[in-house]
């Protein structure tokens, strides 16, 4: 293996000599004094990509997605919904969803709002998270008692099928074919699309005292718009029947009821009657696993609710996991990952291990050093789940952690340290699998003090062997990754974000601009020291892509700047036979060029930093600089 790349050591003779940095793109180091950084690492990295070894390259832009804005203030939560389900009525299968002001809209593939107006209303001012399976997608506010579901992302209906309040009325007929004795009847309210009923109401009974006859059954109509059938179950009580069985179903007709005549005792199933279809609580977020739905309980933070399997809106009261954190933690994520649904605390990592939908057991990961900040915290990666926690970023292979913001470890500090716990919750991350970058969205961002990103690239991690590090000053608060089956061409892949002033959607990672603006790369290399000799810093020369926009140098000795020189940027010219000769200046041929900097005779001192700043709209490269100097012979004895 090559070695890394370092800074030469400059020789203590009284020539002239440069010191080079080449290749600066090995991401930042926050935590390592400037004299003791690798000359690829950088103090200060702020919208340059590290995906070109041996280039900092401006990082991609950005452009608004969606036309116009639905009104100020932040979004509660957005996502991309794949639903594949058979359903004859159901508009689309892959639709993006928002939720703003306490209300869920739909933004179209093209930009646009389908409307203005919420496709569902009166939610909380809660974070909203958004969690589907093939069939339907639920908007869950960790306040709602009555939470939604929908097919489409534009018709919602409540999530699961109250039951009757009342129960059916029963009268008896003359004629029929069924015997004598005691029989109870229920109802049940069902949803065909879905193929769900609700639980039954109290039974009604009634005694048929002749040799024959039949049984009439007035059932109340349900006012939920989802309920288009009725299912009557029915029981012979004298016979020492103790479940109620299905006898026919009949379709929701109009008016205030619905009238089926039993007329015979053989049922048309076996089919008992539901008892376990419990509506769900309030719930905070969730994720499907294991042929289930997981959530949160809303009220109850340490407890993670579960279905019925293959009955996601069955929600039995007994069903459900009380987590022992110490400490009075709480679960403040959830992810599921193969066997394992990863259940994280504020400090702690518990695993839910299933080795089928039917058997599953709760262990504590003696292995985890830290848990999760918010349910938008946590992101798989190649070789596990990445989590934001108090203590730092790590990614956990299912068995221990490890630590990967050791090198903005400073920054990290300064977050955790100067930022509410309530906006530590809202911190985003995501994994652009285009890019290959981890992404973190954070409300400060060391040293601005203003909110920006933390991003991992993973491709330069590998190559280094090291994690590497850049940022960004995008205000975002939350990510919506197009990583499913899209039925567009260029469509997967894509990303969109919501930012923290304005409720509208971004796209990310197109263009070289900032929304049409400016994008501004910041850089500060390593302090190129000489321990304790002193030099005259003559002069800097340095290699460069030129693009249109400005680009600037500012050579910093021994912590005294020099200002900003600006670097010439003409990457074009005049073309040979197209110009006239006198007022036209001709392009060298050449994308990658020289720039040299003469540096004033006050640039003396022990060590060098440079700085430079790129303000633009192009995919402008620096390569490498060196620095010209002539350094003492000998230390001076006495204290400066």
């Amino acid at each position: 293996m090559a070695k890394s790349q370092g800074t030469r050591a400059a020789r203590t003779a009284r020539v002239y000599q440069m010191l080079p940095v080449i290749g600066p793109s090995a991401g930042l180091d926050l935590r390592t004094a400037p004299t003791l950084m690798q000359a690829d690492r950088a103090r200060t990295l702020v919208n340059f990509s590290l995906a070109e070894p041996g280039a900092l390259v401006v990082r991609s832009g950005f452009q608004a997605f969606s036309t116009g804005t639905l009104g100020s203030g932040r979004m509660q939560g957005a996502k991309r919904v794949y639903l594949n389900t058979a359903i004859p009525s159901q508009a689309s299968t892959v639709f993006t969803l928002a939720a703003w002001n306490g209300g869920v809209y739909n933004a179209t593939d093209s930009g646009g709002w389908l409307s203005t107006t919420p496709q569902l209303s009166g939610l909380s001012t809660n974070e909203i998270y958004f969690v589907n399976d093939r069939d339907l997608v639920v908007a869950m506010d960790g306040q709602s008692t009555a939470l939604r579901k929908s097919t489409n992302g534009v018709n919602w209906t409540r999530f699961g099928i109250a039951p009757g309040s009342t129960s059916p009325t029963v009268s008896s007929l003359t004629t029929g074919a069924m015997s004598s004795g005691e029989y109870a009847f229920t109802f049940t309210y069902k949803d065909r699309d879905q193929a769900y009923e609700s639980n039954a109401p109290t039974e009604s009974t009634i005694t048929l005292t002749g040799s024959s006859g039949s049984v009439t059954v007035v059932v109340p109509n349900s006012t939920d718009a989802q309920v288009d059938a009725i299912v009557v179950y029915a029981r012979k009580v004298s016979a020492g029947e103790t479940v109620a069985r299905k006898v026919s179903s009949l379709a929701q007709s109009g008016g205030v009821s619905s009238t089926l005549v039993v007329t015979s005792t053989t049922w048309t199933t076996n089919d008992e009657v539901p008892t376990d279809h419990t509506l769900p609580p309030a719930l905070a977020f969730g994720v499907v696993w294991k042929n289930r739905w997981w959530a949160r309980d809303a009220t109850v933070t340490n407890r993670i609710r579960f279905t019925q399997i293959f009955e996601p809106q069955s929600w039995p009261g007994t069903y459900y996991i009380d987590i022992p954190f110490e400490q009075g933690d709480e679960v403040k994520a959830l992810y599921a990952l193969g066997d394992s649904l990863i259940v994280f605390g504020n400090t702690k990592i518990f695993i839910v291990f299933g080795q089928s939908s039917l058997d599953f057991e709760v262990k504590p990961s003696l292995g985890s050093e830290d848990g999760a900040l918010g349910p938008r915290s946590v992101a798989a990666i190649e070789n596990g789940v990445a989590h934001a926690g108090a203590s730092g970023v790590y990614v956990f292979d299912g068995t221990s952690d490890k630590l990967l913001s050791f090198d903005i470890e400073p920054g990290w500090v300064d977050l955790v340290g100067n930022v509410s716990a309530g906006a530590l919750g809202r911190v985003a991350m995501v994994y652009h699998k285009r890019l290959k970058e981890l992404r973190i969205a954070v409300p400060r961002r060391y040293p601005s003090g203003a909110v920006g990103e933390w991003v991992l690239d993973l491709n330069q991690t590998r190559a280094k062997q090291n994690p590497a590090w850049t940022a960004t000053d995008r205000d975002i608060a939350g990510y919506v990754p197009w990583d499913g089956p899209e039925t567009a061409t260029g469509d997967r892949g894509r990303m969109l974000s919501w930012p923290t002033t304005t409720a509208r959607l971004m796209e990310e990672g197109v263009g070289t601009s900032a929304n049409s603006s400016n994008l501004t790369g910041e850089y500060e290399g390593p302090g190129l020291t000489l321990g304790p000799f002193r030099a005259r810093y003559i002069d800097l020369r340095g290699e460069y892509e030129p693009h249109t926009g400005s680009f600037g140098v500012e050579p910093v000795v021994d912590g005294v700047t020099f200002g900003s020189q600006s670097v010439p940027m003409t990457p074009g010219g005049a073309v040979y036979g197209t110009a006239t000769y006198g007022t036209s200046v001709y392009a060298g041929g050449i994308t990658r060029r020289q720039f040299y900097k003469e540096l004033p005779l006050e640039a003396e001192g022990r060590s060098f930093v440079l700085k430079a700043v790129y303000t633009g709209q192009e995919r402008f490269r620096l390569f490498s600089y060196h620095v010209g100097l002539v350094p003492e012979t000998a230390s001076r004895s006495f204290t400066e």
